[in-house]
C-alpha cells in the first residue's frame, strides 16, 4: 500500500505542511522553527524517509545520530503520517526505516525526542497516550531516570512579577550578532557545546531571543527564548561567580517581558531543573513530562520486540 524511500528536496513542503497541521494542540503554529528542525543545517547524520502512496507523500520520518557517553544514539525528531492514512502501519513501516538507517550509521540505540540540541520535544509527552502507545508498541521502553519536566507561566497573572525592574548591579542586554563568536566561545567553554548550539538558534529570532549578562567584559550570564519553537524559554545559566547577584533571576524576566510585549500570555518553560527558583520568580507551576523512550538497535532487540 505504502512506498518507502529518503526524502528529497522536493519534498520539503509537503513534509512540512504534513507535521506543521498533524501535530495536536497548536503544536505545529511555528513553521519557521520546524523548518529549521527538520530541514535547517544539513548534516551527514541527518535521517529522513517518505510514505508515499499513489505518488503522494502521506507520511514521514526524521530524525538524527549524535555521540552520547561514548557510542552513538539515534533520535525520532518526528513521525507523522497524514490523517487518512493513520492506523495503516504507515508510522511503524516509516519508524523501521528510520531505525535501519541508524543501525546502519552504527548507533546502538534511539530515543524518541530529546534530540537536543534541535529538538522539538524532551521526550514523549506522559499524557499523550497515543504516542505512547505507539512507541511502546515498536519495542520503545523508558530506562533509568526521571521524567524530564516543563513548567507553565501565566504571564497576565505574574505580569506584576514578570516586570520587576533589573537591579543595577546586573549589566545586562541583548545579544548581538556581532559578538556571537566570542559569545559562542565562552558558551563552550562554561556550558559545552549542546547548549551553545542551541542558543545559537536565538540568532535566527527577531529581535535576537537572548539577553546576556556582561560585566567589564566578562560573560555573568545568558537566557534564551524561542531558540528552537515559539513559546518554549530556555536554556538559561549564570556563571558561579556571579551566583547570588540575582542575574538569573534578571535575565529571566527579560525574556518573559519580551513575550509581554509581543503580545504572549503563557510560556513554557522546558526541561526545567530549579523547579523553586522559577516558582519564586515568575509564578511557574508544574507543566507537561516527558519521558526518554529508548529502544536497542540490536539484532537480538529486533528479535524480541
Amino acid at each position: 500500500m505504502f512506498t518507502l524511500r529518503p526524502a528529497a528536496a522536493d519534498d520539503r513542503d509537503r513534509v512540512l505542511d504534513l507535521v506543521s497541521t498533524g501535530l495536536a494542540h497548536g503544536e505545529g503554529d511555528d513553521v519557521p522553527g520546524l523548518e529549521h528542525l527538520l530541514w535547517g543545517e544539513p548534516r551527514e547524520d541527518g535521517l529522513a524517509f517518505v510514505a508515499t502512496h499513489e505518488g503522494e507523500v502521506v507520511g514521514a520520518a526524521l530524525g538524527s545520530v549524535a555521540e552520547r557517553g561514548g557510542s552513538l544514539r539515534a533520535y525520532v525528531k518526528v513521525v507523522v503520517v497524514a490523517e487518512r492514512c493513520r492506523r495503516s502501519g504507515a508510522g511503524r513501516l516509516l519508524l523501521g526505516a528510520l531505525e535501519q538507517a541508524a543501525r546502519v550509521r552504527g548507533a546502538t540505540e534511539i530515543q524518541a525526542g530529546g534530540s537536543a540540541p534541535s529538538y522539538w520535544w524532551p521526550g514523549v509527552d506522559t499524557a499523550d497516550r497515543e504516542a505512547t502507545a505507539f512507541f511502546g508498541a515498536c519495542g520503545y521502553a523508558l530506562p533509568d531516570g526521571a521524567p524530564a519536566t516543563n513548567l507553565d507561566v501565566d504571564l497576565e497573572a505574574h505580569r506584576d512579577l514578570v516586570r520587576e525592574p533589573t537591579p543595577p548591579q546586573v549589566p545586562m542586554r541583548r545579544l548581538t550578532h556581532q559578538e556571537w563568536p566570542a559569545f559562542e566561545e565562552w558558551m563552550q567553554e562554561t556550558w559545552g557545546e549542546t547548549w551553545a548550539a542551541e542558543v545559537g538558534g536565538a540568532l535566527r529570532r527577531r529581535p535576537v531571543s537572548c539577553f546576556v549578562a556582561v560585566d567589564d567584559g566578562d560573560y555573568l550570564g545568558f537566557a534564551a527564548y524561542d531558540t528552537n519553537r515559539a513559546g518554549w524559554f530556555g536554556p538559561m545559566g549564570s556563571s558561579p561567580a556571579a551566583r547570588g547577584r540575582g542575574v538569573g533571576a534578571a535575565l529571566l524576566r527579560a525574556c518573559l517581558s519580551d513575550y509581554l510585549d509581543a503580545g504572549r500570555t503563557a510560556c513554557e518553560i522546558a526541561w526545567v531543573g530549579p523547579v523553586e527558583f522559577y516558582a519564586r520568580v515568575v509564578g511557574a507551576e508544574p507543566g507537561r513530562t516527558f519521558i526518554a523512550l529508548r529502544k536497542p538497535l540490536t539484532d537480538d532487540a529486533d528479535a524480541s520486540a
